[in-house]
């Protein structure tokens, strides 16, 4: 496919990767001379300088002949004009990042298609809903749910009194029982276990379960101890912290320790959430936070831009004042593995949301969403199986699927299954796929 994306910042730069990397035909365009510059420096792939918002420009970078065009500049104008003018040009889908709120309503999302822009992204929101996914499961480090909950998928790490532990899958669970094992990702690698894969001391295991059976699932995997999160600190008062805090249920705590005085106040008018204390001082220093008795938080956020500084807070509240919970950003794709291998907590990056949402439209199967976790190499699919699939015609373990590959369950009506090898599907079913990034391209032919 032909891809034109313009912005060469954070999340244009790791799209024009990610796409590069599934060998599609790539224009990367800025008039930021110097982000051009610096992006991408290791693909191979087409950049282009000028102004996202020139038609003359745009048929330059051959927009017109495109398969899907992508404005995430830093300017949400730009891209909504930019996109409008693409579409106009011919491109066949347009993307534009967004960062109002309001223009994610349902009415606003539908005016903006009859303008041509068929879907908006706003990726502070997207982070703020994952965020809150996890304040509200603190013992899961990821969590996702299908189909308005009526399945779940969820990360758990692995620790030394949890009796699974050098176990083979075939051991732990059989078809029958109640969850699934569908990923692990052991020293930096994902993989997509077997029956003869041992769990081990520090796997983070991915686990799929119905919502009768998750405290069944967290008493196998040594996790019922873990409390309830009934008091929040934010560390900065981020849109993400915002729109995080905003949207907790009424009956949690919430602090906001934000170090810019002069922000201080318009953090405070921008909150609507009852019960909340804004400070002023800085959520790395330990005695101010000794202090004013926000050491008795039971979760840790730290979701500003400075990626050094969160995963630092983050150690400090979880290793020197015991919290359980601690959610760090981390935007440098560097130091996802560092983060992971110090044991920061929950890691959430704002790309790879960003990167998911505009990834499902190139993907020409009936895939309802996708989603990328930030610590695995992994996407999980959601994909409504039609009349003639071939998923209606032979069970699960006649289809071959790719080995890299896996379907953990899927949602007939309104009700939530596992899967198994004897698994035939109906059409209208959605199935939940669990695969390595490197094979989703390699499921369309079974997602046509």
């Amino acid at each position: 496919m032909r891809i034109v994306i313009a912005g060469a910042g954070e999340v244009g730069s790791h799209l024009a990767t990610l796409l590069n990397q599934d060998k599609h035909n790539i224009v990367l365009i800025s008039d930021n001379e110097q982000s051009l510059k610096t992006a991408c420096i290791h693909e191979d792939l087409l950049k282009m300088s000028g102004a996202p918002t020139s038609i003359s420009f745009l048929r330059e970078a051959g927009v017109e002949d495109c398969d899907l065009f992508v404005g995430v500049t830093p300017d949400e104008s730009r891209n909504m004009t930019s996109c409008m003018l693409a579409k106009q040009l011919g491109a066949k889908k347009c993307v534009a990042r967004v960062d109002s709120i309001e223009y994610m309503e349902a009415e606003n999302q539908e005016f903006f298609r009859k303008l041509g822009i068929d879907s908006l992204i706003y990726p502070e929101l997207l982070v703020a809903n994952e965020i809150n996914h996890l304040i509200s499961r603190p013992w899961a480090r990821q969590w996702w749910e299908m189909q308005s909950g009526k399945l779940f998928l969820f990360a758990v790490v692995m620790r030394e009194d949890c009796e699974l532990i050098d176990k083979p899958i075939s051991e732990i669970s059989s078809p029958e029982d109640p969850f699934h094992i569908t990923a692990i990702k052991r020293n930096g690698v994902t993989i997509i276990p077997h029956g003869e894969t041992s769990i081990r001391l520090g796997d983070l295991v991915f686990v799929m379960t119905r919502p009768e059976h998750i405290q069944f699932v967290r008493h196998i995997f040594d996790k019922e101890n873990i409390p309830e999160a009934k008091r929040v600190v934010y560390m900065g008062g981020s849109d993400i912290t915002i729109h995080s805090l905003n949207s907790l249920p009424k009956n949690i705590s919430t602090w906001v320790v934000e170090r810019n005085p002069d922000k201080e106040k318009a953090v405070h008018r921008a909150i609507t959430h009852a019960k909340n204390q804004v400070y002023s001082g800085d959520a790395r220093d330990l005695s101010f936070l000794n202090d004013e008795g926000i050491r008795k938080a039971d979760v840790f956020v730290a979701a500003t831009k400075n990626t050094e500084s969160n995963i630092i807070a983050s150690l400090s509240a979880k290793r020197l004042l015991n919290i359980t919970k601690t959610i760090a950003m981390v935007e440098q794709s560097g130091y996802i593995e560092l983060a992971e291998k110090v044991d920061v907590g929950s890691i959430i990056n704002k790309k790879t949301f960003a990167a998911a949402h505009i990834y499902r439209m190139l993907l020409r199967a009936d895939v309802a969403s996708i989603k990328n976790f930030t610590v695995a190499d992994a996407d999980v699919l959601e994909y409504r199986v039609k009349a003639d699939s071939i998923f209606t015609r032979k069970t699960v373990k006649d289809l071959h699927f790719p080995s890299q590959a896996s379907i953990g369950g899927y949602v007939r009506g309104d009700k939530g299954y596992l899967a198994n090898g004897n698994t035939i599907f109906q059409a209208g079913d959605t199935l939940l796929i669990f695969c390595l990034h490197s094979e989703t391209r390699k499921l369309e032919k079974f997602l046509q």
